[in-house]
């Protein structure tokens, strides 16, 4: 069953931003060492589970500078990766890029600008087919092939899954579907369920992607692509 195909590529990017203390401004820059060390796996998630993905390309980078990439690596057999990035001093302010043959192209962005080593940026990864299952079947949403969609994880600020959230765009998304119950995308669903889990179909572009809970996470920018899943997660 596709379960949870979103907690894993998000759960621990968290604790990597260093724009969690109150007296630091969101324009701040953030310091960080000259080298980071980012980390994961890719897998892929089907009907029957999930499975580690090999020859994975993962890509990183910067918000600035979408055209030139920082730093690659190729998932191994046990679909692991790590990347080594050579930073300025500051943090880390982009995304990483996952992209295979029969597989959609997944982008990962974090809450917040990455300062330090982090060893649990997996990346979870569909097929069309799964994908087209997922929208269509079980979220009854109609996407359009022009645009993008985003999955999205609203976590707490001691790092728990939180129900009962709405999770939302500007500009805003054609549809969004959250989880079920059942851990299953559920079209009837009007808020997330205790996995936190939600799906926001038909967005291109920059956009601002924010949630409504207690207490509030902070919005943030990421960029949804035709054809491609967007993944982040939101937290105060």
């Amino acid at each position: 069953m596709i379960r949870h195909f979103l907690t894993v590529a998000t759960l621990g990017l968290v604790a990597c931003g260093g724009g969690g203390d109150d007296d630091v401004t969101p324009d701040a820059p953030i310091s960080a060492p000259q080298t980071i060390m980012i980390s994961g796996a890719a897998q892929e998630i089907s009907a029957g589970g999930a499975d580690p993905s090999e020859g994975v390309l993962i890509e990183a980078f910067s918000n600035t500078d979408e055209a030139t990439v920082i730093t690659t690596a190729t998932t191994n057999a046990s679909g692991n990766y790590t990347l080594i990035v050579e930073t300025d001093g500051s943090a880390l302010d982009g995304f990483l890029k996952a992209t295979k043959s029969g597989l959609l192209v997944t982008y990962l962005y974090p809450p917040e600008p990455l300062a330090a080593d982090f060893d649990g940026a997996s990346i979870n990864m569909v097929s069309q087919q799964t994908f087209n299952f997922l929208s269509s079947v079980l979220c009854s949403a109609t996407q359009d092939s022009s645009k993008g969609t985003i999955a999205a994880l609203v976590y707490d600020a001691s790092d728990v899954p939180v129900a009962g959230a709405t999770i939302s765009t500007s500009p805003a998304a054609s549809s969004v579907c959250y989880n079920g119950t059942n851990d299953l995308p559920d079209g009837d669903a009007t808020a997330t369920a205790a996995d936190g889990v939600g799906y926001l179909f038909n967005v291109t572009g920059d956009v601002t992607i924010s949630a409504t809970a207690s207490p509030m996470p902070r919005s943030h920018s990421v960029k949804a692509r035709a054809g491609a899943l967007t993944t982040t997660l939101l937290r105060p």
